[in-house]
Order: C-alpha cells, then structure tokens, then sequence
C-alpha cells in the first residue's frame, strides 16, 4: 500500500530544492531563480527537471518520496536541481543529460552523481500508455501513442522486423 508525502514534508522538499538553487547561485556566482516545484510525477520516474512552454519547473512523484524520503532528500533533489543549474548554464544541445557538466554540479553540491535510484518500487503503480493497433501481413502490433502520432504527423514509418511490411493502423 502506497503513502503520499503528507504537506509538512512537501514543504521540506521544496525548501530543499530552494536551498540547492540558492547554492547554485553562491556557488556560480550567478542567480538562478527559485522555480516551481510541483508532486504530480507517476509510475517509477522519480524527478523530473523540466523546461516548456509554461516555463521551469521541477516535479517529484509523491509516492516515491514518501516510501523513501530521506534517500530522495539527498539524491533526487540535488539530481534535478543539477538538470536546471546544467540547463541555464549551458546549450542543452551541446550536452549529454548526465554528463561531465551535470556530474561537475553534482561533485559541487555534495552529492553522488548517479543515474539511478535502486528502490523497491514493486508497491507502486506502474503508469500505463495506451497503444494502438497497426496491421502487417504477418501479425497485429501495438505501436505506443508517441509512434501512433508520429505516423499520424507524417513525420516516421515503421515496418514489421518479421516480414518488412509498412505498419498500417488498424481502423
């Protein structure tokens, strides 16, 4: 049975992101703008640093942080802000997400630079993406949403690695 963070340590989440963005700023002699955090994150992703549209924000999956809160304190917070400090410092397109720049940001923070969190997620919902059916001469395949609307845009192809048939949508 999963928990959710309660509020009081929501807000020590956010406090702690705060602190690190603040640390980004003394340490770079630069400020970096306290961005939203928000709790809305599902499945196994745990942090996520993320800039759109609507701007920078930094998002947690609550039922994550609450099984291990203290593990997510020290790691993932210090993770995804490392994402946003990488992310105003440097062109995104010239730079790995994990590499020596972010790692770099890591090593200043105090904290480990790793990809990944070895946590037994087993009582947590996995999310689920709808697929959609598409037709080859040998069977039926479900392509996932994001290649579903990528063939709807005109924008890729797939073909059965069985017989090389163009995948068509079933109607």
């Amino acid at each position: 049975m999963s928990v959710e963070l309660t509020i009081e340590q929501k807000l020590v989440v956010v406090e702690e992101t705060t602190k690190y963005i603040q640390l980004a700023s003394e340490l770079y002699k630069r400020p970096y703008p306290i961005i939203p955090v928000r709790f809305d994150l599902t499945g196994h992703t745990i942090g996520m640093y993320r800039q759109g549209p609507k701007g920078k924000v930094i998002r947690y999956n609550p039922l994550i942080f609450a099984k291990y809160f203290k593990e997510n304190l020290r790691d993932t917070v210090p993770h995804e802000v490392a994402h946003y400090v990488v992310d105003v410092q440097f062109d995104r397109k010239k730079i790995s997400p994990h590499g020596q720049e972010w790692r770099s940001v890591m090593r200043q923070f105090g904290a480990e630079p790793s990809r990944t969190a070895q946590y037994d997620l087993s009582d947590i919902p996995k999310r689920r993406y709808k697929t959609v059916p598409y037709q080859c001469e040998c069977r039926t395949h479900q392509l996932g949403i994001r290649r579903h609307n990528k063939v709807r845009q005109r924008k890729m192809d797939y073909y059965c690695q069985q017989c090389g048939q163009l995948l068509k949508a079933v109607e």
